[in-house]
C-alpha cells in the first residue's frame, strides 16, 4: 500500500523514508500566539518539530484509529499555525498494523535514525507498552491515546511516556462502579485473551466487589476470533445482571452482534458492557443492535457547542463524526506544542515538565491535568447507546447518563505503583 503524501515544502535535511510510512509536512498557516510565541533562541533540534503518528490503519483497530487520527494530528498542526517557537512542524505518519514487532521496529527508526521529537496514538496495548520500554532510555515525548492497560503509568511508567485519553481503571471505574450502585450485582466477563484483557479485567473485578458486586463467572477467546456466541451464550446462561465484554475493535463490534441473538439481551433482561468502545465501533454495528449497550468515553462529539464545532471540522473532512482517541490525539499535540513554545525546547524531560505546568484546555478535555506518572486525568462518561427512534441528529447515537469527575475517574496516584512518584 502506497501511504507517501506530498511535501507542501522541501527539508534541507530530509528523513529518510521508512517502510510502510507516509510522509506529510505541514504547510505553515498563519501563527497562532498560543504555539509560535517562545523565546526567540528556541532550542530545537533540526530546526523543526517532528511528529511520529504510530496507528493501526489496516488491521482490527484502523476504524478507531487510523486515518481518523491522522486527520486529527493534521488539524493540531493546523491550528498551530504550522510550526512552532518558529520552527516547521513536519508529520510522519506510519501503520503497525497492530503487530508489536512492527511498533517497535518503526519507533526505534524514527527516534534512532530520523529524530522524531513526539510519538502519538501508538494504539493497542501490547503495542504501547513495547514502545515505551524502547523509547525509557530516548526520552521522547510519547503520547497514548488508544491504550486501556493502566501499567504505562503505573509498574512500567515512565518519564516521557504520557497516557492521554483511554484508559482501563477510569473506564471500568466508570461502566462498574456505576452499574453496580445502580443495581446490577453480579457479572459475567467475555475477554479476549491478552495484556489488555487480562489488566482490565483484574480492573474491573476490584472495582465491582469494592461495591459490593461480584463475578460469577468469566470466558476468553483469542483476538480476532470470528465466532464468539458459544462464550456469550455461557454469560447469559449464568444469569448474570451484566455481560461485560472486556475486548475492542472488531472483536467487541462481533460481539454485541452476536449477543442480540440472545433473548435475555435483546429483551434487556441482561445488561451488556462494553469497556473499550468508540462512537465508530456503534456506528458499525447499528444502534437497533447496540440499544441499551453501556459503555464508558472520555470524550463525546455532542457534549457541548464547543465540542461540537471542532467535531463538524473533523466531519467535514472524514464523513464521520471522532471517537474519544481520534480526539485525544488533537488535543496531546495541541498542549505539546504549546508546551514547546513555552519552554522554547522539544526535548522530552523539558517539553513534559512544561504540560504540567501549563493548564489543559481544547475542545477535546475537561476537567484535565497531567500528573507526575504521566497519567493526563479529565472527566469521563458513562453512556448509553440510544435507542434507533431516539436518534433525531446523525451520528447522536449515545445518551451521558453519568460524567464522572477526574479526581473520582482514575486510580488515585499513590495507588498506581509508578516508581517515579515519591511518597
Amino acid at each position: 500500500m502506497d501511504n507517501t503524501r506530498g511535501a507542501s515544502f522541501q527539508l534541507a535535511k530530509p528523513l529518510r523514508p521508512p517502510r510502510r510510512i507516509g510522509l506529510f509536512a505541514a504547510a505553515a498557516f498563519g501563527a497562532m500566539a498560543c504555539c509560535n510565541a517562545g523565546p526567540a533562541t528556541a532550542a530545537i533540534s533540526d530546526d523543526e518539530v517532528r511528529v511520529g503518528l504510530l496507528a493501526d490503519m489496516s488491521s482490527i483497530y484502523a476504524n478507531i484509529s487510523g486515518h481518523g487520527s491522522e486527520t486529527a494530528a493534521r488539524m493540531a498542526i493546523e491550528d498551530a499555525g504550522g510550526q512552532v517557537a518558529g520552527r516547521p512542524i513536519r508529520l510522519v505518519v506510519a501503520d503497525h498494523g497492530n503487530e508489536v514487532v512492527q511498533a517497535v521496529e518503526t519507533a526505534r527508526r524514527w527516534l534512532d535514525d530520523d529524530g522524531v521529537d513526539v510519538i502519538a496514538d501508538v494504539v493497542a496495548s501490547p503495542a504501547a507498552l513495547a514502545v515505551q520500554e524502547l523509547n525509557r532510555s530516548r526520552g521522547a515525548v510519547v503520547f497514548y491515546n488508544g491504550v486501556m492497560t493502566s501499567d504505562l503509568t503505573g509498574s512500567a511508567c515512565a518519564p516521557t511516556g504520557i497516557h492521554w485519553m483511554y484508559d482501563g481503571y477510569a473506564f471500568t471505574t466508570a461502566i462498574g462502579r456505576e452499574l453496580t450502585q445502580r443495581g446490577a450485582r453480579s457479572w459475567y466477563f467475555v475477554t479476549v485473551d491478552n495484556a489488555f484483557g487480562q489488566n482490565v479485567q483484574a480492573d474491573l473485578t476490584a472495582v465491582i466487589a469494592a461495591n459490593g458486586g461480584h463475578v460469577i463467572g468469566a470466558t476468553r477467546h483469542a483476538l480476532g476470533q470470528e465466532q464468539l456466541f458459544a462464550q456469550l451464550r455461557q454469560a447469559a446462561q449464568s444469569g448474570a445482571d451484566v455481560i461485560a465484554l472486556v475486548n475492542a475493535g472488531d472483536d467487541m463490534i462481533r460481539a454485541v452482534r452476536q449477543s442480540y441473538d440472545l433473548l435475555s439481551v435483546s429483551k434487556g433482561q441482561t445488561a451488556l458492557a462494553a469497556v473499550a468502545t468508540t462512537l465508530n465501533d456503534v456506528h458499525l454495528m447499528k444502534p437497533q443492535l447496540a440499544q441499551g449497550l453501556k459503555l464508558a468515553h472520555a470524550f463525546y462529539w455532542n457534549r457541548d457547542a464547543e465540542a461540537r464545532a471542532w467535531s463538524e471540522r473533523f466531519r467535514a473532512r472524514t464523513g464521520a463524526m471522532p471517537n474519544d482517541m481520534q480526539a485525544g490525539v488533537y488535543s496531546a499535540l495541541t498542549h505539546y506544542f504549546k508546551a514547546v513554545a513555552a519552554s522554547g525546547s522539544d526535548k522530552g524531560t523539558t517539553v513534559v515538565a512544561k504540560m504540567r505546568e501549563l493548564p489543559i484546555r481544547d475542545p477535546i478535555v475537561r476537567n484535565a491535568r497531567l500528573r507526575e506518572d504521566g497519567r493526563m486525568v479529565h472527566d469521563t462518561y458513562l453512556m448509553e447507546v440510544k435507542k434507533p427512534a431516539e436518534i433525531t441528529v446523525p451520528w447522536d447515537y449515545l445518551r451521558i447518563l453519568r460524567t464522572i469527575p477526574a479526581e473520582k475517574a482514575f486510580k488515585p496516584l499513590a495507588e498506581g505503583g509508578c516508581p517515579l512518584v515519591k511518597h
